[in-house]
């Protein structure tokens, strides 16, 4: 009689550490299908697809970020 055991979940410290867009968008105050844009235009932070589900990197989410930076508007208005 065979007994079938269950697979353990696969967990690594990248698995672990990817961020949601439910989670992101929270976190940076917008709608996920504002992210989904971003996504599609090429805009917003670099994505790993897991399966069908977008997932971010906190490494691609802090270097998104720190690309946004403008020392002043004339900056921001004429990249």
């Amino acid at each position: 009689m065979s007994v079938a055991t269950a697979a353990a979940p696969v967990s690594t410290d990248l698995l672990d550490s990817l961020i949601t867009p439910e989670t992101l968008s929270a976190k940076l105050g917008v709608k996920i299908t504002t992210l989904a844009e971003w996504r599609v235009k090429g805009k917003g932070p670099a994505y790993i697809r897991v399966g069908r589900s977008p997932r971010y990197r906190p490494e691609s989410i802090d270097a998104w970020l720190l690309a946004q930076e403008h020392a002043g508007t004339y900056e921001e208005l004429n990249r």
